[in-house]
């Protein structure tokens, strides 16, 4: 008899459905894990509207920590019970982007919850190769290893300076981990503006020098408090009108850092004799690039605090309120959304 599990399927755009599903067994090199947690992303949000080439059915969640309930032949990393987290890029290794170490631009890209089955689901599979060991942390931190691969992969291409100060704009979740990537990363000051209090007083107590809300003034007091600029400007909001502003508030020879999504069409005005007056560089940052065994250890580290992101956790039938959440941002002050699929029912 085929074993069944059940799973929270996107069916059509925005549509979630709760459907039992045949439980997966694992092929040579391939990893059946059992979901403790899924991070809910902005990435789920656009997949349910039918956004970057979704396909239904599907079962969405990327953000995936679990344990290893089963391996196929050939697996050697990884064993029986085990924690683990995955990155859930899936690659060629032949193509242009790939033999270029750009794996994340891989030209016949697949991933786990985007174009495969992923996390809303009690167990998944996935490639022994994207498997990672999750010791020395609780699997609700280690569903954060793919978000904040993704800020390590900034930090990669950014390599700010030790003792640059920094400017972020969002404090939403991965925004907070954007700030704290920039501390594990060297900057010795950051600056958060966000316009939701509670936000502010979270980034506050993870670390952030200042913290202010938008205004009509804001340029100006940020650069009383600093004068000359920031070394780093960077954004976590996916706003083109926040993104614009970011060049003026950079100091000299600083970095502009384009972390948020923004939408496909949107478009900024830059000065390109500013860039070329005051060397400034401007950097765009997209997912992440086997840069979760960074991620893993700033959390083991505690460089990375992820445990006071966490808000809620919900379970597999509340994946649709999870969206909604992560649709309206100010939604009962959401910050990361955990779908846990073997939990009875929601906890807070």
């Amino acid at each position: 008899m085929t074993r069944t599990m059940p799973a929270a399927v996107i069916t059509a755009p925005g549509q979630v459905e709760q459907r039992e599903l045949p439980v997966p067994d694992p092929g040579p090199g391939q990893v059946r894990i059992r979901v403790h947690a899924t991070g809910v992303c902005g990435t789920d949000l656009h997949l349910l509207h039918g956004h970057f080439g979704a396909q239904f059915p599907l079962v969405a969640g990327h953000e995936i920590s679990g344990t290893v309930d089963a391996v196929g032949a050939g697996v050697l990393n990884v064993r029986e019970g085990d924690p683990v987290t995955v990155d859930p890029n899936l690659y060629c290794g032949q193509c242009h982007a790939c033999q270029r170490g750009l794996f994340q631009h891989c030209e016949h890209h697949e991933a786990l919850g985007v174009t495969l089955p992923g996390g809303f689901a009690t167990h998944t599979l996935c490639p022994a190769t994207n498997v990672y060991p999750a010791h020395g942390l609780t699997l609700d931190q280690a569903a954060f290893a793919e978000p904040l691969g993704c800020v390590a992969w900034g930090m990669q291409r950014l390599r700010p300076r030790p003792g640059s100060t920094a400017l972020v704009f969002g404090a939403g979740a991965i925004g907070l981990l954007l700030m704290q990537g920039l501390q594990a990363s060297g900057c010795s000051r950051v600056t958060v503006v966000d316009p939701v209090e509670g936000r502010l007083a979270l980034a506050r107590t993870l670390g952030a020098t200042h913290t202010l809300t938008p205004h009509a003034a804001l340029r100006e007091e940020l650069l009383d408090l600093f004068p000359h600029g920031f070394d780093v400007t960077s954004e976590a909001t996916g706003v083109p009108d926040v993104v614009q502003g970011l060049p003026a508030l950079t100091a000299v020879g600083g970095s502009v850092l384009v972390f948020g999504v923004a939408p496909e069409g949107a478009t900024v005005a830059l000065s390109p004799y500013d860039l070329f007056q005051r060397d400034l560089t401007v950097l765009g940052s997209f997912a992440l690039n086997q840069t979760v065994p960074l991620a893993l250890e700033w959390l083991r580290a505690g460089r990375v605090n992820v445990d006071p992101l966490i808000t809620h956790r919900l379970p597999l039938t509340g994946v649709e309120d999870a969206l909604n959440m992560k649709a309206r941002p100010g939604l009962q002050g959401a910050q990361k959304v955990l779908i846990s699929p073997h939990a009875p029912q929601e906890t807070a």
